[in-house]
């Protein structure tokens, strides 16, 4: 047999006016419903014909492949705000191509849902993104504590904050938003907590809710970086 050493690649994108019972179809049964109706006519007879055409100036085609999907454009889109709160280190284009896998695939219940969309954000993207911040909190000295800033980063996929090389034996106050995170030139300040010290240095975390109400400047900063 002979060996393929060019690929073709033709494709056509057809806007559609279906009847409501096609639409009712949930995306699978709408695929293989739109694969029976276009049968061999289509799916057999393209390559037929592109074999016959190619056969003219001596090429031979030795395979092919048909890959067929469907979008129900009737379908309402997931709310920006919805997606966004799943997932704020996302940008804007990976926003769109996520709602754009999960048309009509997502369940009706919002806990079940910001689950998913989170899984699937993080599927996406898990790399860790990172952006410069201070930290505004209490540094304990002896029995008592004073105001400090302390050089971080903010990491926008997880919520965890690292800070500089030089304040990893930094102590600071314990406990539930007793520290405040500062980026963008000050347009973002974000309660923190602090759980604790480990030998990388105080642990500290923000919540992935409050990274998504400052998510335009935060990911805007992001994207300046990389």
């Amino acid at each position: 047999m002979s060996k393929a050493n060019l690929k073709l690649h033709v494709a056509f994108e057809f806007e559609i006016d279906a009847p409501e019972a096609l639409l009712a179809h949930d995306h699978v049964t709408l695929c293989r419903k739109l694969s029976d109706m276009l049968g061999p006519l289509v799916l057999q007879g393209m390559p037929k014909v592109t074999a016959t055409q190619l056969s003219k100036v001596g090429a031979s085609l030795i395979g092919h492949h048909c890959h067929l999907d469907a979008k129900n454009l009737s379908l309402p889109a997931i709310d920006r705000a919805v997606m966004i709160a799943a997932a704020p280190h996302l940008t804007d284009e990976e926003i769109n191509d996520l709602t754009r896998q999960l048309v009509g695939k997502t369940p009706e219940d919002p806990a079940e849902l910001q689950r998913l969309l989170r899984r699937r954000a993080l599927a996406l993207a898990n790399e860790y993104r990172l952006v410069p911040c201070r930290i505004e909190g209490k540094l304990k000295s002896g029995g008592t504590f004073t105001d400090t800033t302390l050089d971080a980063t903010l990491n926008l996929t997880n919520g965890s904050v690292m800070v500089g090389d030089s304040h990893r034996q930094s102590h600071l106050q314990q406990g539930v938003g007793v520290i405040t995170l500062v980026a963008a030139d000050g347009a973002v300040r974000i309660a923190g907590n602090c759980e604790g010290h480990t030998l990388s240095g105080p642990v500290i975390n923000v919540s992935i809710a409050d990274i998504a109400e400052s998510r335009d400047a935060l990911i805007q900063l992001w994207q300046a970086k990389n």
